[in-house]
């Protein structure tokens, strides 16, 4: 029985001493943070000079402190520049119109894309023969590639881009078209698609179908009906009229 009263004793005797590991432990840590606290508040003397002197040359006599007007004298050396992308250099409609001119000479060369330019827009006229087989609407590869060459120069959304379907005189009637009017629709739409797909923004394009109703040459003959068998894209300037869509995003 004392073997067991003394071991009790023991275990009280050191529980009355552990105070002192958490004491210890919170007098190193508040040391730790004196010192911190010294080391930061420790003033290199040439920055300071350095700061101090560049300060005088930005606020020059003539602060409110001085008896001045507090104005102080613009300087663009005080304030950074304004770096912009590449992508936010709006560039002109005669600019779009030599580039695509240039990038698609050679089919402007072998008669399947027509260009024309006014002061307010950009006509590019692509021909059946280089876009789509008779009576159908999915684009040939040789008409993707000159989309493709064409969204690589309408990759800004300030423009405003219509995408027009024309097609002959002579009637249509298939399962899948059963007028002119779908078959022209049908055709200016994947063409945007196409444009939509290799980059050019969706915002501000639009595509309409007109049938036989804006021919721009005569039906009479063959000739005229493939020159009248056609999608027109036409570029504008984006007008201060057009709904903004950011907010709604």
């Amino acid at each position: 029985m004392p073997k067991f009263k003394k071991i009790k004793r023991n275990r009280e005797e050191n529980s009355s001493d552990r105070y002192l590991i958490t004491y210890a432990d919170l007098i190193t840590l508040l040391l730790g943070l004196f010192v911190i606290l010294y080391s930061t508040s420790s003033v290199d003397e040439e920055k300071y000079k350095k700061i101090s002197t560049a300060f005088a040359d930005i606020f020059k006599p003539g602060s409110v402190l001085d008896g001045g007007d507090g104005v102080l004298e613009g300087n663009k050396q005080n304030l950074p520049q304004a770096i912009l992308p590449p992508s936010s250099q709006k560039k002109s409609l005669k600019e779009i119109a030599e580039q695509t001119k240039e990038s698609l000479k050679s089919y402007i060369d072998e008669g399947t894309i027509e260009i024309t330019e006014t002061g307010s827009e950009i006509i590019i006229n692509m021909s059946e023969k280089l876009l789509f087989e008779s009576a159908k609407a999915d684009v040939l590869s040789d008409g993707l590639v000159a989309l493709d060459t064409l969204a690589r120069i309408l990759n800004s959304p300030r423009y405003q881009i219509t995408v027009d379907g024309h097609t002959d005189s002579d009637p249509i009637n298939t399962a899948k078209y059963p007028s002119n009017w779908h078959l022209s629709g049908a055709r200016a739409l994947n063409v945007l698609y196409a444009l939509t797909q290799r980059g050019v923004p969706e915002v501000n394009l639009s595509y309409r179908g007109f049938g036989a109703q804006r021919p721009i040459a005569s039906n009479a003959r063959p000739e005229g009906k493939a020159v009248n068998r056609r999608v027109e894209i036409t570029i504008t300037e984006l007008s201060s009229s057009s709904p903004a869509v950011s907010g709604y995003q």
